[in-house]
């Protein structure tokens, strides 16, 4: 059966009930600047917000690293998949029907991610199963009893059980996927010198094995993978699913599906899953986990595009401190508003949470202490401050975090508490600051934003302009008939975009760009940058009229000069050469004319 071609018209209709605004939220914070929305790129790194989104338009455009386009271009970009993955999404999210064809999607084939997240998501059911329908989950049921945890909450969650046997899973789900692609997804291990079936199927058996699982989702709340807690003395204690093409460790956050961060909301992050499960519990919702691993720069890249603000909470014992000192530098090079809490000595969040309730959990919280300040109070504690050598050592733990911060008025402030602390004179502090940050290794600098790319010629300004108004609405294209043509648009670039305004057939300009969505980046880099400009609609008809004059001239210049290559190859003085002098004359006064009304 012929697969059947998903129409324009439905292609738009998807577009207009897909919501660009509130879809690019989901993956970053935006805030409201004059008609657009603005916010940290998600396709480089950045500090300062170049990303923007406008809702008319409905377009993006980064002015940092030029990425730009519609809905279906960020839907693509973030998740990985192809134009056709994109508007099926965005269909199956708008609850729009797309025609029935053959195959699982439709006759749009799936990629591996999105394999790996299905083979995931009936992986995570099986689990859950497993846990509340069958006796072997009983012991694992009373375990999450015994952490407080509620039958709704466990559902809430789903988690679910991997039993005792070596092949559980494999037998499960055998019949819907490849042993291949329960390897591929972290589920499956294949046995060593394990032969192929005639089905090609190689033995395998399960990663996962007599665990309490916890599904690990994406922002986007797909199962990318799944952190387990052993129920006997096996060792691991808890075990991740290995890394795949959807799941990285050091790149993805427990919780952050459920988190509820917006700008200036602050995003709790702790260490444990249970953590994170029993303040949701107790109706904490912004509360999110590492999965057994130190913050990377990769989390605290993801956290920022998501709010302004974190409180890092850490076990009080000597690891949790040594942990938080550990990512102390990264949070300053992020420039991350963070508060540092340590609990009391044997107590985590969950633990505290299930003892002494909420309330007490959130004291805690207001504990919570700035970067170098957690830094300088937990130095003191290490150092009686009696001898020179004693603050020495203070200062030299010290002065590399001051040293990290951008502003500098942050900098003057610490070194003054620095020198409160250590009671020594302030010049005396600045003066030793310097010292020891000249001779410390600098810090290697940031990975820039990619380069735009540079265009081989640049685009005129008034060709640009008038493109920017048609995209915009503030000019119709009608306007443009019996003054231009396509070619009067003279870069290749731009005039491939303009082109969508012309109808070639009736040779005359016309508005047919609903859904104009071209296929290569550099058209929609530029459509997306002109479509999120700012443009003060008190000025419109002003840009228009000196835009137009300057394209008049340069098109009157244009075949001025191809008459006077005329002129050269006529001989004599001729008739010809007379009409041909008049009509030079004529286009002369008519640019002299667009410059002095001007």
């Amino acid at each position: 059966m012929a697969q059947k071609s998903i129409s324009d018209h439905l292609i738009e209709t998807i577009r207009e009930r897909s919501d660009l605004v509130a879809i690019v939220s989901e993956h970053l914070s935006l805030k409201k600047t004059g008609q657009n929305f603005t916010g940290l790129c998600p396709f480089h790194e950045e500090k300062t917000s170049s990303f923007v989104v406008n809702p008319v338009k409905q377009f993006f455009h980064c002015f940092g690293c030029g990425e730009g386009g519609d809905v279906f271009h960020f839907i693509g970009k973030m998740s990985g998949i192809s134009f056709p993955e994109a508007i099926r999404a965005l269909a199956d999210r708008g609850g729009i029907p797309l025609p029935e064809e053959d195959g699982p999607l439709g006759g749009v084939s799936r990629t591996e991610s999105e394999e790996i997240f299905a083979v995931n998501e009936a992986a995570a059911a099986y689990f859950h199963h497993n846990l509340l329908d069958r006796p072997e989950g009983k012991p694992a049921l009373a375990y999450l009893n015994t952490r407080g945890l509620t039958l709704d909450t466990i559902r809430d969650f789903s988690i679910g059980f991997a039993l005792p046997a070596w092949d559980d899973l494999v037998k499960a789900l055998a019949k819907q996927f490849s042993i291949a692609l329960l390897e591929k997804a972290g589920l499956v291990s294949k046995k060593t010198g394990a032969s192929v079936s005639a089905q090609g199927k190689a033995a395998g058996y399960d990663r996962f094995r007599n665990r309490v699982l916890f599904p690990i989702r994406t922002r986007q709340g797909k199962v990318a993978g799944f952190g387990g807690r052993v129920l006997d003395d096996g060792m691991p204690k808890y075990l991740n699913t290995s890394e795949t093409a959807v799941f990285t460790k050091g790149k993805i956050l427990f919780g952050l599906d459920r988190s509820k961060v917006f700008g200036a909301d602050p995003l709790i992050i702790v260490e444990g899953y249970l953590d994170v499960i029993s303040a949701a519990q107790a109706g904490i919702s912004n509360v999110v986990a590492t999965l057994g691993t130190a913050l990377t720069e990769a989390h605290l890249r993801l956290i920022r595009r998501l709010t302004e603000k974190v409180i890092l909470v850490f076990d009080g014992d000597e690891a949790g401190v040594r942990a938080a000192l550990r990512t102390a530098p990264l949070l300053i090079d992020q420039e991350i508003a963070a508060q540092i809490v340590t609990l009391p000595p044997g107590k985590d969040p969950d633990l505290l949470i299930r003892e002494m309730g909420k309330p007490a959990f959130l004291a805690e919280l207001e504990k919570g202490k700035p970067i170098v300040d957690f830094a300088i109070t937990q130095s003191l504690k290490k150092s009686s401050l009696k001898q020179v050598e004693d603050k020495m050592r203070v200062m030299r733990q010290i002065a590399p975090l001051i040293d990290r911060l951008r502003s500098q008025i942050e900098k003057s402030h610490y070194l003054k508490v620095l020198s409160d602390t250590l009671l020594l004179r302030e010049e005396d502090v600045r003066t030793e600051f310097i010292r020891l940050t000249q001779t410390e290794k600098k810090i290697p600098s940031k990975t820039q934003a990619p380069a735009v790319i540079e265009k081989q010629e640049r685009i005129p300004d008034e060709e640009e302009k008038i493109l920017m108004l048609l995209i915009q609405g503030y000019l119709e294209p009608e306007v443009l008939n019996d003054y231009f043509s396509l070619d009067d648009f003279t870069h290749p670039l731009l005039n491939a975009v303009i082109a969508h305004y012309w109808d070639a057939e009736g040779n005359k300009w016309c508005n047919r760009t609903k859904g104009m969505s071209p296929k290569d980046q550099a058209s929609h880099s530029l459509i997306s940058r002109l479509s999120v400009s700012e443009v003060d609609a008190e000025l419109v008809k002003q840009i228009e009229e000196d835009c137009m004059n300057v394209l008049h001239r340069k098109k009157f210049d244009r075949e001025r000069n191809a008459i006077e290559y005329q002129l050269k190859q006529v001989a004599g003085d001729s008739e010809v050469k007379k009409v041909l002098m008049k009509k030079i004359y004529d286009l002369k006064q008519k640019s002299s004319h667009l410059a002095g009304s001007h």
